[in-house]
């Protein structure tokens, strides 16, 4: 009987300090390189993605974008060199949203045919742009190799985002959460979450779940 399956094949870039969002310290990081792999009896043979980066702190384990490595000075031998991370080019509100509404879909470790057509739903209302079933799947894999966490996320992209956006990354991510037909209280409790890393007023939260309907019609 052939066992086969995939797996997420990870290599260490590089190595230092930084100042860890989760920990609000400075610990021990990883910058790794992670590929998903088919699998044959355990065995990785098949490439099935391409390379993705991310940066894994070794105090708390939590995964997060390279970004979060922008201009740290590094220091080698004698010499002190700064060094950026990633292609310098700062992440698209479009490109956030989605990331956003990938990392909801994957958080409890299945995707149902409801929460694709959500999905694209919300992204074509709220950036009036079509979303491909397959530019959808390729980002869940990615944020899947990357090993990221909703809030490791949300806790990098919070600096680059105004207030309307972060208000609209919560609608898009409530909405997802509320595939079903409902919300558990285990998501609930993530959402507000979210809310408090992104600076959103309590009042405001509510006024933005209570609108979300707007981008699912």
């Amino acid at each position: 009987m052939l066992l086969i399956g995939s797996m997420n094949w990870a290599t260490t870039r590089l190595k230092g300090n930084f100042l860890c969002p989760h920990c609000g310290k400075n610990s021990n990081f990883r910058l790794r390189v992670s590929r998903p792999f088919l699998t044959l009896y355990f065995i990785p043979v098949i490439p099935i993605g391409g390379l993705t980066e991310f940066v894994e702190c070794r105090g708390c384990k939590n995964s997060f974008e390279p970004i979060v490595l922008s201009s740290l000075m590094m220091p080698t031998g004698s010499n002190t060199l700064v060094t950026e991370t990633g292609d310098g080019v700062e992440a698209s509100f479009e490109e956030d949203l989605l990331k956003a509404i990938a990392l909801i879909m994957v958080e409890d470790g299945q995707v149902t045919e409801d929460e694709i057509r959500l999905a694209r739903r919300l992204y074509e209302n709220i950036v009036e742009e079509p979303l491909s079933r397959e530019l959808l799947g390729k980002t869940c894999s990615a944020v899947r190799a990357q090993q990221l966490r909703t809030l490791s996320f949300l806790s990098t992209a919070a600096k680059r985002r105004n207030h309307e956006e972060k208000q609209l990354l919560i609608q898009a991510m409530f909405g997802i959460s509320s595939a079903d037909g409902g919300i558990t209280a285990g998501r609930m409790a993530s959402l507000i979450q979210c809310q408090q890393i992104l600076g959103i007023h309590e009042d405001e939260f509510k006024r933005a779940i209570e609108s979300t309907e707007q981008w699912l019609v």
